[in-house]
């Protein structure tokens, strides 16, 4: 959807004009300042048309989004289990226990 010249509303920055689009943002004016947004996903909770409304066809981009975001979540999640049930660490998962704990995180009263 070509969204260039058209009035948007924001929650927190208010009134403002869409002055560019490319691709995955859009640049919006405020009087004096310009903001970048991703887009279609500003739409989801801070912006809107300015007559208040979100056309369909945003909301199905919106939609659409969200469903690619969630399938990228649902693939390094069924990564990461196939990883754990194969023993493999994952960076950032500490997995350790027993003796091999790193003393600074030990329980003082132990």
């Amino acid at each position: 959807m070509i969204l260039v010249d058209m009035a948007v509303r924001h929650k927190a920055f208010g009134e403002g004009l869409v002055i560019a689009q490319n691709g995955s943002y859009i640049t919006v004016r405020f009087g004096a300042a310009d903001k970048t947004f991703v887009y279609p996903d500003v739409f989801e909770r801070f912006l809107t048309l300015a007559d208040g409304s979100v056309s369909d066809e945003i909301k199905s981009e919106v939609e659409a989004s969200k469903r690619a975001k969630q399938a990228i979540q649902d693939k390094k999640n069924e990564e990461n289990l196939r990883a754990m049930t194969r023993g493999i660490v994952i960076p950032g998962k500490d997995t350790r226990e027993g003796d091999d704990e790193d003393p600074r995180f030990k329980d003082p009263e132990e």
